[in-house]
């Protein structure tokens, strides 16, 4: 998985997926399958306040990680997924949940408690080494968002966003990058703490540079350099 602190000119990266891991130890794969569960779009996993025991491994889908403020208010903190881990907290304290899981549309989870993932990690070092790796690039991506908030604009939290998406999912192809399943506009609000018309507002200011194209569907990067430079003449 790569890094995404978006202000560097180098990505860091887990090089393994998750389904290639599976495929390489037949006995992890049936045990993955056996604690496999299948989730709606809308299909709460957790909530607020329900004990911390597992930890959950996504094969497939979206999940949508957040909090509830002054009660009703939906603040989204993530939104993870084909080989993500969510629920990583419950690995290493008994504390009860201070967030919720949502299925964002139709996914395909595995859920482990601890202990039992702990016994399949000293069985497979491989799926040890993915599991650390993954808990680092999320300590990387939080001090990368921690610093987006206190040093960049608006503008420029939606375009580091932008980056990051690249970095994390992006296909290239030619000289311009692909990244399939883009979030709504509201989505990616919430993610880079900004309003939604600063979104809209953005996306469209960069199609009109030419620097990216986007539809429901995808997002187009056709100037991946110049994207970053604009992050850095803002801050």
């Amino acid at each position: 998985m790569p890094e995404t602190n978006m202000n560097s000119d180098t990505f860091w990266y887990t090089d393994t997926k998750l389904s290639d891991l599976l495929k390489t130890d037949p006995a992890v794969m049936a045990k993955f399958n056996s604690r496999k569960t299948c989730k709606k779009k809308g299909e709460y996993i957790y909530l607020p306040g329900e004990r911390s025991e597992s930890i959950f491994f996504i094969l497939s889908g979206r999940i949508r990680l957040g909090y509830y403020k002054d009660s009703d208010r939906e603040v989204v903190t993530a939104i993870l997924g084909e080989g993500d881990v969510f629920g990583q907290n419950s690995f290493i304290s008994d504390e009860k949940r201070k967030d919720f899981a949502m299925a964002s549309e139709d996914s395909e989870i595995s859920e482990f408690r601890k202990e039992e993932l702990r016994r399949l990690m000293a069985e497979n070092t491989d799926l040890g080494i993915y599991f650390i790796n993954f808990l680092g690039s999320r300590i990387t991506e939080l001090e990368g968002k921690l610093e987006s908030l206190v040093y960049q604009d608006s503008r420029s939290r939606v375009i580091s966003y932008l980056v990051n998406a690249v970095q994390k999912s992006g296909q290239r192809l030619g000289y311009e990058w692909v990244v399939r399943g883009l979030h709504t506009h509201q989505d990616i609000a919430s993610l880079t703490a900004t309003s939604r018309q600063t979104v809209t507002m953005t996306l469209n200011e960069l199609r009109q540079e030419q620097i990216i194209d986007f539809d429901r569907k995808r997002l187009i990067v056709r100037d991946l350099s110049k994207l970053k430079n604009l992050i850095r003449e803002n801050t």
